[in-house]
């Protein structure tokens, strides 16, 4: 019997925080909020998930600014 499992990651926006620029790309971008999960499989069927980061992400480069808890829910009012 053959046991098909894994996990994916998932990126979830929660905000857009408006134009800043980005120390990694030195473009004017538009930052996002956003909550990475992880959700763990058996049979390509979600059995559970984990969020496992929260943070700030540049879509021109792509950099992930990791958040405290605190500080995520500052930002996402």
């Amino acid at each position: 019997m053959v046991i098909v499992y894994g996990y994916k990651n998932k990126i979830k926006v929660q905000k857009n925080l408006g134009a800043s620029i980005c120390p990694n790309c030195g473009y004017n971008t538009e930052k996002v909020l956003a909550r990475e999960k992880r959700e763990f499989n058996i049979f390509y069927i979600p059995i559970f998930s984990q969020t496992v980061r929260k943070g700030l992400i540049c879509p021109n480069c792509g950099m992930y600014k990791t958040l405290s808890g605190s500080e995520f829910k500052e930002m996402s009012r």
